[in-house]
């Protein structure tokens, strides 16, 4: 508690100007206030009020000047109580941390990231190593190398034709180079699927790859081809893992080394071989498939169904396409996307960025951190609407409405947390703190103008603004409307004041 007040202090006076301003408006008020505790005094400022003059004028003003003196320190004391609850509100709900962030990778996974299966052809070559000796005074001996089946004579050095001494043959895998894969047909399905730690939501899926390449040897010769089909991930679960060569089953002779799944294929010159791979895993943030670079395939396809997330939220990552279909004409749930690359050379990868998870309580700490500009709201329409009547401002009503003000916010946010969704908490709290305020000022005996203003006022602030600043993506708009209300609001004011004062002095001066 001793910490919380401190940190509450601290904000309440600030830095700079606003803290020498504010330690001698807190001075001032302080010593006004027990001037004004004394009998003496009040009578004092009573008479000369009544005497007129300067003296009743300085004294009235002094006065005013008094109100609004209290009602801004009223106003940094509740800014700052507000500013302090949301701050706490958000390290409490919906606080995302790297340490949370990195125990969220190792427990549900990383974003997806799958390259294109890689195959490399090879075949048996025989390589020579011959040593030769020259019969001469120095008995040089040297070797040449090369391929068997490109294997030449021996030639003469010098004039001398040197004697073969020994000869080494060695197979090896030549590397035949050619295009390997002819055909892809990638399916991707994912469903959105949040994760949840540390009072804090992750962007999660659920999603389940069928690859299948259509691999080919378009060499004269015979070729082992070597498959190697990169994860996407360096860590995760990659359950019912599926790895078929032309329809049988190849993942018993498989092996897993390096984050990816190898193994070779014996194919005759001129012959195909289908792949079909697949499994079933999780991510988070992004996911995204990568072709080979630049790369031209004739039958290359890739469709991804998206479950759970609208279409308007998809955004894509950096260098990434986009699908072929108008997201804007996209609706229902699920709904698929394709990319067609048939002969294409591209460098772009194929992908899409989940939405970011909103947070628990997220739009009551967003109310919380919007609050002190509706509370400056709240005072203008409390104390413009008397100034232009002509009406004494009322210190205490204003810290009234003020503190249910700011309780409503920090009531909605504690319901919040044992009422599950935003509409019951907001009921009941604005429900409970619009009937105590209204109740106050009806049984009032003021004019029955300002009990309508301000009540009706307290009503928008607590009803209206909450629901404008919910509304992100029209807030602007909203505030737009709440000042021009306001200013409606006073223009019908100064006339409804003017008019009857005019009326009133042609009627005396007739």
């Amino acid at each position: 508690m001793y910490e919380t007040l401190m940190h509450t202090l601290r904000s309440f006076f600030g830095s700079g100007m606003m803290m020498k301003s504010l330690i001698i408006s807190l001075s001032v008020t302080i010593v006004v206030l027990s001037a004004n505790a004394c009998p003496g005094f009040r009578a004092a400022l009573a008479r000369l009020r009544e005497r007129g003059g300067w003296r009743g004028t300085l004294a009235g003003t002094g006065g005013g000047a008094f109100k609004f003196l209290l009602i801004f320190l009223l106003s940094r004391l509740l800014i700052t109580v507000l500013g302090y609850q949301s701050r706490l509100f958000g390290q409490q709900h919906g606080r995302i941390t790297e340490r949370n962030r990195s125990a969220v990778l190792m427990k549900w996974g990383y974003p997806h990231e799958q390259p294109e299966l890689n195959v490399n052809h090879t075949r048996k070559r025989i390589w020579v190593t011959r040593q030769l000796r020259l019969n001469d005074k120095d008995k040089r001996v040297f070797s040449e190398s090369f391929w068997k089946d490109e294997e030449f004579p021996v030639q003469a050095v010098d004039g001398q034709m040197p004697a073969v001494i020994s000869v080494k043959e060695e197979v090896r895998d030549y590397a035949v180079e050619q295009k390997s894969i002819t055909s892809a047909d990638v399916e991707i399905k994912l469903k959105n699927n949040p994760r949840r730690l540390g009072n804090a939501n992750y962007a999660g899926y659920d999603d389940v790859w069928r690859l299948k390449y259509v691999v080919s040897n378009a060499s004269e010769w015979s070729t082992k081809a070597h498959m190697s089909f990169p994860l996407p991930a360096k860590n995760g679960l990659f359950d019912e893992m599926l790895l078929r060569v032309n329809g049988k089953d190849a993942l018993g002779c498989s092996k897993s080394d390096q984050n990816a799944i190898r193994w070779d294929v014996t194919m005759p010159p001129g012959t195909t071989a289908d792949v079909e791979i697949g499994y079933r895993s999780r991510g988070l943030e992004h996911l995204r498939y990568i072709p080979r670079r630049m790369s031209q395939t004739g039958h290359y396809r890739v469709s991804m169904t998206v479950d759970g997330i609208p279409p308007d939220k998809l955004d894509y990552p950096i260098g990434s396409m986009p699908p072929a279909e108008n997201l804007t004409d996209t609706s229902g749930m699920p709904y698929t996307l394709t990319w067609k690359l048939d002969n294409a050379l591209t460098s772009y990868d194929i992908g899409i960025k989940l939405p970011v998870a909103a947070q628990p309580e997220y739009h009551f700490s967003r109310l919380l951190a919007e609050a002190p500009v509706g509370l400056v709201l709240l005072f203008i329409l409390i104390t413009v609407p008397r100034v232009i009547l002509g009406k004494p401002v009322r210190c205490e009503l204003v810290a009234v409405m003020g503190a249910a003000y700011c309780l409503h916010y920090t009531f909605m946010g504690r319901l919040a947390e044992v009422l599950d969704g935003f509409a019951w908490p907001f009921v009941i709290s604005a429900g409970v703190l619009v009937s105590v305020v209204v109740w106050l000022r009806m049984c009032d005996e003021e004019s029955r103008l300002l009990r309508v203003v301000e009540s009706t006022a307290f009503l928008s602030l607590i009803v209206l603004y909450p629901l404008a600043v919910r509304d992100s993506e029209k807030t602007a708009l909203w505030m737009q409307f709440f000042c021009l209300g306001i200013l409606t609001l006073c223009c019908i004011l100064l006339m409804c004041y003017r008019m009857p004062r005019r009326a009133n002095m042609r009627n005396e001066s007739s």
